[in-house]
């Protein structure tokens, strides 16, 4: 992406909060099987000892006691845990384990500016962890003795059984694993938004193209590929949908107040995008506005307007571009079941198409059929990778560009413009097409 726009990505963010929300439960839910489960819960005993001036010659502690004491303190951590002291240990408590895993468990440490060492003991038995911290104490206090010949070590706490496990926090751990599965599904979309090249909303193509948006198209929730549900403006006249292609009639016509607009061609970037459905709709649309309109499917190589309106494909615009077109042509247009709506299909799929529809009988044709519609809808095949509609963009008033909403990327999109403009196009605007139909929401409670 160019830049990290913050409005467009918190709305893509809220059309994944399904997304966040599951994985926050997913972080949830294992950090409560962890934590119950799976966790093993370690306990923790303390025991505190103090050096003292114990010597029988001066019962009186001086500072040079005090700071000799202190020296000694780092050589006391090393020998609390010396082989010495915790082999001792681990005979005197009968231990199954070697001096290497009881010194793991044992830390030692001195209270800051004090002569207080404690020792803390780990382990997954509570009343052994206890046993084991109060036997270093008191082995530890007797070798001193017998290292220094002096008594300078007194116990003041002895450890006792600690009923919590030192490791398990279970409301810290829930929070930290459903804070993680949050922040791991909002990481995961800002990645996807970042790298998402899709077009996504009216106001990034505005920006982006400089092409104005005609209209706005909700996906329909239905599969479409059957006559009832891409002519959906005649199957169900009060969906969203079909109010939105009213609008995008109305947009059309108040688009060209200065020029009448007679031939149109619609089109996108690539196959997928629902131009055919635009097509075959607005043409409706135009009719049931008591216009005379004419819909050519002049995308011949794999145009699917017959298949939207029922009708056979035995001859279509490719074969009038192989006789007389303007001694024949009327005889190509068939009436359709709507009243001011005719149809011309594309005929039979020939191995020139970008040379049929660049020949000067479909130039010839195209003004001829204009002198007898009011509008004329070219259903024109994807621009990307191919010439067929760039050529019929030269022959017909206006352009109009159909795109998909969360499915075409920008750049191809970007790209279809840049090769309508090098032929010098008019391109009307642009149909977001397959847009979430929660936005249009308006429309279908006004029809209920």
């Amino acid at each position: 992406m160019e830049e990290f726009n913050i409005l467009e990505f918190l709305r893509y963010y809220w059309n994944k909060i399904v997304f966040v929300v599951l994985f926050t439960m997913i972080g949830l839910i294992m950090s409560i099987v962890y934590t119950l489960k799976i966790q093993v819960p370690v306990y923790e005993a303390k025991t505190s000892l103090v050096l003292v001036n114990n010597s029988q010659e001066n019962s009186t502690i001086t500072q040079t006691d005090i700071t000799i004491n202190k020296n000694l303190l780092s050589t006391y951590r090393e020998i609390i845990q010396s082989r010495r002291i915790l082999n001792k240990v681990i005979a005197a408590l009968g231990l199954e384990i070697d001096y290497d895993n009881l010194k793991s468990s044992v830390k030692v440490k001195s209270a800051e500016n004090t002569e207080i060492i404690i020792i803390s003991v780990y382990n997954e038995d509570a009343n052994l962890s206890r046993d084991i911290a109060n036997c270093i104490a008191e082995v530890f206090e007797g070798e001193i003795t017998e290292i220094y010949n002096i008594e300078n070590v007194s116990i003041i706490d002895e450890a006792s059984v600690n009923e919590s496990p030192y490791n398990v926090h279970i409301l810290r751990q829930f929070v930290m694993g459903t804070g993680a599965g949050f922040l791991l599904s909002s990481l995961i979309i800002a990645v996807m938004f970042y790298f998402d090249d899709t077009v996504k909303s009216e106001e990034e193509i505005e920006k982006d193209l400089k092409v104005p948006i005609l209209g706005s198209v909700p996906k329909s929730s239905d599969k479409i590929g059957d006559q009832t549900q891409d002519l959906i403006i005649c199957s169900d006249p009060k969906s969203s949908i079909s109010e939105a292609i009213r609008t995008l009639r109305t947009n059309l016509q108040f688009s060209s107040i200065d020029k009448q607009m007679k031939t149109i061609l619609v089109t996108s970037s690539v196959p997928g995008e629902g131009k055919s459905f635009v097509a075959s709709n607005l043409a409706v649309a135009l009719a049931n506005s008591g216009k005379k309109v004419l819909l050519v499917d002049c995308d011949i190589r794999k145009g699917r307007q017959h298949h939207i309106f029922g009708s056979p494909n035995k001859k279509g615009l490719s074969n009038l571009l192989l006789e007389d077109v303007g001694q024949v042509y009327r005889t190509y247009i068939n009436n359709s079941k709507i009243p001011n709506l005719y149809l011309m299909f594309k005929g039979i799929t020939p191995p020139n198409p970008s040379e049929l529809l660049n020949s000067e009988k479909n130039k010839k044709l195209v003004k001829s059929l204009s002198n007898i519609f009011d509008v004329v809808i070219f259903d024109g095949a994807p621009i990307n990778g191919l010439a067929d509609s760039l050529v019929v963009s030269t022959l017909v008033d206006g352009v109009i560009l159909v795109t998909a909403q969360k499915q075409t990327a920008k750049t191809l999109l970007e790209e279809a413009k840049k090769n309508l403009d090098n032929v010098n196009a008019n391109i009307m605007g642009i149909v977001l097409n397959k847009t979430d139909k929660s936005k249009s929401k308006y429309y279908g409670h006004y029809y209920e």
